[in-house]
Order: C-alpha cells, then sequence, then structure tokens
C-alpha cells in the first residue's frame, strides 16, 4: 500500500472518529467555529487555526487539503489570510483562488506557529467536504 494511501485512509479514520482536530493532543485545531458558504463553483471557509503542541510549527498553505467523507482530496486552495488581501488575488479554484498578484511573493504561503500562537486560513473548495486537514490533522467543517 503506498504512503499516500495510508495516509488517506489514517485521515478518513480520524474523520469518521468524530472531533478530530477539535481538542486532545493533535498538534493543530481551530480557534473558535470556522464560517463557511458558498461561492460561484464551490466553497470556501474562513477559520482561525491555534498551535496546541509545544513546538513551534511550520506550515505551507501548498500542503493544506480538504477532504471529502472517504478521504479523498478534493480540488482546493488554501492561504493563511483571514479575508480579502491585496497581495492575494482570489480569482477562481484550483492554484489560481489564492495565487500571487505579485510574482515572487509569498503573502499567504507560509505560517510559523509558536505553541498557542494562532494564525488565519482561508480555504475554497469543490465538492462534498468533510475535513479539512492542516499538519496531518483532519479539521472538521462543522
Amino acid at each position: 500500500m503506498s504512503g499516500r494511501l495510508v495516509c488517506a485512509l489514517a485521515v478518513a479514520l480520524a474523520v469518521a472518529a468524530g472531533g478530530a482536530g477539535c481538542g486532545g493532543s493533535e498538534p493543530v485545531g481551530w480557534k473558535g467555529q470556522p464560517r463557511s458558504g458558498p461561492v460561484e463553483g464551490g466553497r470556501m471557509l474562513f477559520g482561525t487555526l491555534v498551535n496546541r503542541s509545544s513546538k513551534p510549527l511550520s506550515l505551507r498553505a501548498a500542503q493544506v487539503r480538504v477532504i471529502d467523507g472517504s478521504g479523498r482530496v478534493l480540488p482546493s486552495a488554501a492561504a493563511f489570510a483571514g479575508g480579502y488581501n491585496a497581495s492575494i488575488a482570489l480569482r477562481g479554484f484550483g492554484g489560481e483562488m489564492f495565487a500571487s498578484a505579485v510574482t515572487g511573493t509569498t503573502t499567504g504561503a507560509r505560517a510559523v506557529l509558536a505553541p498557542g500562537a494562532s494564525a488565519p486560513l482561508s480555504v475554497s473548495w469543490k465538492g462534498p467536504a468533510k475535513a479539512v486537514v492542516v499538519a496531518g490533522t483532519a479539521l472538521p467543517l462543522h
């Protein structure tokens, strides 16, 4: 079995168990309740991540995934931004949803969280999502 399949199955089991990412010993979780709603052709979520571990976390938006109830990865895009940011263009779905408006800029692409620190996360996707996966943790959409 490939490592990718094993990871997808582990995430699906965590989601099926319910509450993954809402507490416990997961390294990252939601701070409060994320907001989501429809956008043309898909859905969008705005939430705040919190580092629940005792070590700094280095997060990359390119590694954020949205999964369905079976653990399948859905077409999505993410940025560490809590809403409109002039340097991040919202131009559609896939890789261009949060494409940088300025070549070479990394605004929204990375976040480094000290223990207990938080950062905004914006995610767009297409399909029936169950969770957002950040740092290996399946965070339910509630």
